[in-house]
């Protein structure tokens, strides 16, 4: 079962993540110009772990200043970050994964003496024209990489802190937990910040 991760782990972790995504931000300052975002509008308090399993942090990269005309090319811009990625790894010589490439993410994982113990997770995401926000996917049926429309993203940061300043936060809270070990128990493999727009929908409905 899913249960909120100490604060102090969840704020340590949060610091390596953000000095890892400030080293991306210079490496591929060339080429696009991006914000960050730990899911949950980057409240550390919605960060969870699965009994005593390693814990994760996920976050949105999104993406704003676009300098090489590559939007219409999703798979190179992942090929970039990657590899951006990657560069910074190697060279602070740490115990971790090289950044690994999945369906709709990129991948750290850091390790200790007992295997893996953290990972970091990162989704690359756009703001189109038409309010909504859109994350790079492989889409299996094409063979190739697409930007994926995310259901109910529109506004999502302002929706969010209108219902933490109506006092709804703690309700938000306990919905999301609840959401997450509801997906949990159906093996659906949702990503976090997928279950924080459903909770946030649902007090929109």
């Amino acid at each position: 079962m899913y249960k909120y991760v100490k604060q102090t782990q969840a704020t340590e972790m949060h610091k390596w993540c953000s000095n890892i995504l400030n080293e991306v931000q210079c490496e591929v300052s060339d080429y696009f110009t991006f914000d960050f975002r730990l899911i949950g509008s980057g409240d550390k308090r919605l960060v969870t772990q699965n009994g005593n399993n390693p814990f994760d942090l996920d976050y949105n990269i999104i993406l704003q200043k676009d300098k090489k005309g590559l939007l219409n090319n999703p798979k190179q811009i992942k090929d970039i970050f990657i590899s951006r990625f990657n560069k910074i790894l190697e060279e602070k010589d740490i115990d971790a994964k090289g950044a690994s490439n999945s369906t709709s993410v990129i991948t750290i994982k850091l390790h200790n003496n007992n295997g893996i113990h953290f990972t970091f997770d990162v989704a690359i995401l756009v703001e189109n024209n038409d309010g909504l926000f859109y994350k790079i996917t492989y889409d299996k049926n094409t063979g190739r990489y697409i930007w994926n429309a995310l259901p109910n993203s529109k506004n999502f940061v302002e929706k969010f802190r209108h219902l933490k300043e109506k006092g709804y936060w703690l309700d938000f809270k306990e919905r999301y937990l609840e959401l997450k070990n509801m997906h949990l128990t159906r093996n659906d493999n949702v990503k976090s910040f997928s279950i924080f727009l459903e909770t946030l929908n649902e007090f929109y409905k």
